[in-house]
């Protein structure tokens, strides 16, 4: 346990010296926070200034349906549509897990083959499986602290910005299970994505990019959650931190298969 703690510490040490990947690691967290509370609260007030207009918006979602809904009982069409509004931000948090770690993740591989130092490291007394949990324990603990620490922080500010209903919302299941249960989930996917994209390429933009893909899915569902065509709940997140969980294991094997010492020191050149 203490190598793969040294080998985290390592890894963080190196990326502290990256004021790029420091200011994107706090940017994000700080821009998610700031576009969740901060839509919602000029929405409010935009609500209470003109409800007329804010209703006729509202209308125009055809939102009516979903008004008999149980998880909406009593809710207004307006209140409806910033609920709606409120779980799409949810899945931009979900993207915080995905891109931080990944950073993180790639710099530290390609940093090593581009260095020259890998095949140093496995001289010394540790085996794979340490140097690979330890490279992934640096880019999932910060982007998992960062996401929890993102989410309390918007929950401390809903508290006095947003309406009791918002923040039930925002303490549903389905945001605590997304939270604390998918988000590290996920981080873990895309560390291990990196592992196997740096193991293939030797460029960190190249490889960023790829990684990037990470993302798509999310932001492709943001479409129909907005519209009220597919409605998030406790059981699809649980389902879905499931499906992620036998990705990671999947994901990790062949980490682990890529990470083979031979492979290293006759194809990482």
């Amino acid at each position: 346990m203490n190598k793969i703690w040294l080998i985290v510490r390592k890894e963080w040490r190196e990326v502290s010296r990256d004021k790029m990947i420091l200011w994107t690691s706090l940017l994000l967290p700080l821009l998610f926070v700031g576009m969740t509370i901060g839509t919602v609260y000029f929405m409010q007030r935009t609500a209470a200034s003109n409800p007329a207009a804010a209703m006729d918006d509202a209308s125009e979602m055809n939102i009516d349906q979903l008004m008999l809904l149980p998880e909406f009982a009593g809710m207004d069409p307006f209140t409806i549509m910033i609920v709606l509004l409120v779980n799409q931000f949810l899945l931009y948090y979900l993207l915080l897990p995905l891109m931080i770690p990944m950073f993180v993740a790639v710099y530290s591989i390609i940093g090593e083959k581009q260095q020259r130092t890998l095949e140093p490291l496995l001289a010394t007394p540790i085996s794979v499986i340490e140097l690979l949990t330890g490279k992934m324990l640096a880019g999932v603990i910060p982007a998992t602290v960062l996401t929890w620490a993102s989410y309390g922080v918007t929950i401390l500010l809903a508290y006095f910005l947003t309406t009791p209903e918002i923040l039930r919302v925002m303490l549903s299941p389905v945001w605590l299970l997304s939270i604390f249960l998918l988000a590290p989930l996920l981080s873990v996917t895309a560390v291990t994505v990196g592992v196997i994209i740096s193991s293939r390429v030797n460029d960190v933009r190249l490889a960023e990019q790829l990684g990037g893909t990470l993302v798509l899915p999310l932001v492709a569902i943001t479409i129909p959650i907005m519209m009220g065509k597919l409605l998030m709940s406790g059981e699809m997140i649980a389902l879905a931190s499931l499906a992620v969980a036998l990705l990671d294991v999947a994901l990790l094997y062949v980490g682990v298969q890529l990470f083979q010492r031979e492979t290293i020191l006759t194809r990482w050149k």
